[in-house]
């Protein structure tokens, strides 16, 4: 199935110009599953897929990790593109995160840095080399948990079956708990679920103990790339301490099907201390090896500057 307004091509277009798998064509399914409107704006050297997002009377058009751009030149072309677009829709501003480009060229084009969407800086770790390679890269503790899962009891399961995210999502509850954080409500993985599982652009990981999910993971897979886009605990595994061979086994499968990268979808940034509060996960992700890389964070472009005010005041109210 092809999201409406997604054109024949689209996500060869993305790739070529180095696009996110949030700007990708099976992201539009996701998106209009939930119920909204996606549009989206091309040229040889850009390309955005933009969400409308509601919040009461107000609306604002949001590029997740766009646009794509073949280099910085290309983002003023872009975002007149996308501000016609979002002036026709009625929105308010429109939210950006372009793939290339440094603030100066950012702000040159009457933009304001805001506080970041998705994440700002991340982990890759390249595939292309030889699994020696790779476990040259674990840590100590990473590679003796890699080592001995057989002996404590774990195997590791690929799925793409839709019914089992309801086990997934459980167990990143129960993490959710235990951390004091919220991702996304049911509705959102029941979307991908039914998208992305049944056509392989998403997987689930299971570590299983017997017949119980000790730990999972859910990875997108688009073009080179493999995003390691959440994973989840169970309380009662923590000592079994599933997750490192349940992460290292979807590095493998990655490198198996040809992927090139692979993106540990976040991590606090080089130069924070062991106060942030991404530093534990942060050194969980280090521990397979991997690069540290930073993007633009995200931006708003006013386009009905009364709409805009209004915006900002119901927001700063309901905060």
């Amino acid at each position: 199935m092809t999201a409406a307004y997604i054109p024949e091509g689209w996500d060869e277009g993305v790739l070529s110009l180095g696009g996110h798998v949030l700007q990708s064509s099976g992201w539009a399914r996701v998106q209009e599953r939930l119920g909204n409107r996606v549009v989206v704006g091309a040229h040889r050297d850009w390309c955005w897929l933009g969400v409308v997002r509601r919040s009461g009377p107000f609306g604002y058009l949001y590029l997740p990790f766009g646009p794509s751009l073949r280099n910085a030149a290309a983002l003023p072309a872009a975002m007149v593109a996308a501000r016609t677009r979002a002036h026709r829709l009625g929105c308010a501003f429109v939210r950006f995160e372009p793939s290339a480009g440094a603030a100066t060229d950012i702000t040159a084009i009457g933009a304001r840095r805001v506080r970041s969407r998705q994440y700002e800086h991340t982990l890759v770790l390249r595939l292309d080399v030889d699994e020696e390679t790779l476990r040259a890269g674990l840590n100590s503790g990473h590679r003796s948990r890699i080592n001995s899962a057989d002996r404590r009891g774990l195997r590791i399961e690929r799925s793409q079956e839709p019914a089992r995210m309801a086990d997934f999502v459980r167990l990143l509850r129960q993490t959710e708990e235990r951390g004091g954080f919220f991702s996304f409500d049911d509705p959102y993985f029941g979307a991908v679920a039914e998208e992305l599982l049944p056509t392989g652009e998403a997987s689930l990981y299971f570590a299983m103990a017997g017949d119980v999910p000790a730990a999972c993971a859910l990875v997108f897979d688009f073009g080179p790339t493999r995003y390691y886009a959440f994973g989840a605990t169970a309380t009662e595994s923590l000592k079994l301490m599933p997750a490192p061979p349940l992460v290292w086994q979807t590095i493998l499968d990655a490198r198996e099907d040809g992927r090139i990268h692979f993106d540990f979808w976040g991590a606090a940034p080089p130069d924070a201390g062991p106060d942030h509060a991404w530093s534990g996960v942060t050194a969980f992700k280090r521990g397979f090896g991997g690069t540290p890389q930073s993007n633009s964070g995200t931006w708003e472009m006013t386009v009905r500057p009364l709409a805009a005010r209004l915006f900002s005041l119901a927001r700063g109210l309901r905060g």
